[in-house]
């Protein structure tokens, strides 16, 4: 925090032309913050000479953004040691470059955005990002006897299908448990915000149950101590704090016939979340309430690149509710979280834990340990 005013850095990936920038720089222009925010955009091999052109143009207007092209991102990235060999081309695992930029910047809030969720310029952003970095307040809260609540259930779907976010478990769904409402006090570090038009559904519901979301119902959330949500990169903010158990997970294994993908984030929110529980402290859903545009997808093949992570989360995510983490920081909660999910994760049965998706898992939790050392590395 520069002389008490929030800085932000925003972070997204893409191989679009930077359209999507427009509507965050005017924005921040609006609410007073461009001097405390820096962009930093982060191509692939297959991004376009018009996004250089795009971050050039807006620079020249006075944003501060940053679009390293891969020689700049392959010399950052041999600062860390080993962590480089973590991060593959054409993969929106390239986010850790990002966040690492990010964190770097000394920013007090970070944002992650998908390329296709647009600001709606006029509504308060970066205001309801900033809950991230305020002091303990009263706010909204929900609790559920089942342990869930349904971030959907804040939006006016049309048609009027009851759905489900991407990454919800499917044992969780459809639950008649009641819903209590709250005022509690609380000290908010992780801010999802929700998203009009193309809601972040999974490729069964896209297939069975297509719905627009119409408009946000009026009054955001936070998850109560004992409650759970899945937590994207679309629209979510972060303490800086927490960015050291935020790793975006890495995809693209096989496991049981079938290569894992799309799910990076979802497993990377459920980390997060588990530690963000651990402390005691506050997960926000609702605002600020972006449009999603989606970039076009086939269904039926992100269908089969979903399924092993669906089917992975049914014994993962009841089993980290119950985990008890050790730690007095995020760091020490993160690497506790690793060391449990390395000896969990042989333990799980079913012909979804073969040896393959052993071996992944022990993978990921060697990929959190060392994203752990990278973060302290450049300072956190």
């Amino acid at each position: 925090m520069q002389g008490g005013r929030t800085t932000f850095a925003i972070v997204a990936t893409t191989i679009g032309n930077g359209a999507f920038l427009d509507g965050y720089c005017e924005q921040a222009r609006i609410e007073g913050i461009a001097d405390d925010l820096k962009i930093i955009v982060i191509p692939d091999r297959k991004s376009p000479r018009e996004l250089y052109l795009k971050c050039a143009s807006l620079c020249r207007d006075g944003f501060r953004i940053v679009c390293p092209d891969l020689p700049e991102q392959e010399r950052y990235l041999s600062r860390l040691g080993d962590f480089a060999g973590l991060i593959p081309y054409d993969s929106d695992n390239r986010r850790n470059i990002g966040f690492l930029m990010a964190l770097e910047t000394g920013a007090d809030v970070i944002v992650s955005l998908d390329d296709d969720n647009y600001c709606q310029v006029g509504t308060p952003f970066f205001r309801e990002y900033a809950l991230v970095n305020m002091p303990p307040a009263n706010f909204r809260s929900v609790d559920s006897e089942h342990g869930w609540f349904n971030p959907c259930d804040l939006l006016e779907m049309e048609p009027q299908h009851s759905v489900y976010p991407r990454g919800f478990p499917y044992s969780a769904r459809h639950q008649t448990s009641p819903l209590v409402f709250s005022n509690q006090e609380g000290l908010i570090r992780m801010n999802a915000g929700l998203w009009l038009d193309e809601p972040d559904l999974d490729a069964i519901t896209w297939l069975a149950t297509p719905v627009r979301a119409r408009r946000f119902r009026g009054e955001s959330v936070t998850l109560g101590s004992d409650t759970w949500a899945p937590i994207n990169t679309q629209n979510t903010s972060l303490h800086r704090d927490l960015l050291v158990a935020y790793y975006f997970v890495r995809m693209g294994y096989a496991i049981a016939g079938l290569t894992i993908d799309r799910y990076g984030d979802i497993f990377s929110g459920y980390f997060c979340q588990a530690c963000v529980h651990h402390f005691g402290h506050r997960v926000r859903l609702g605002t600020p309430v972006a449009v999603h545009r989606r970039n076009s997808h086939d269904y039926l093949r992100d269908l089969g690149r979903e399924l092993a992570c669906v089917w992975i989360l049914e014994d993962l995510v009841p089993w980290l509710r119950e985990l008890r983490l050790e730690g007095s920081g995020y760091a020490e909660a993160y690497l506790s979280l690793a060391d449990g999910i390395e000896d969990q994760v042989p333990r799980f049965k079913g012909a979804i834990w073969n040896d393959a998706a052993h071996s992944y898992f022990h993978d990921v939790a060697s990929c959190m340990r060392r994203w752990v050392a990278a973060c302290r590395t450049i300072g956190i």
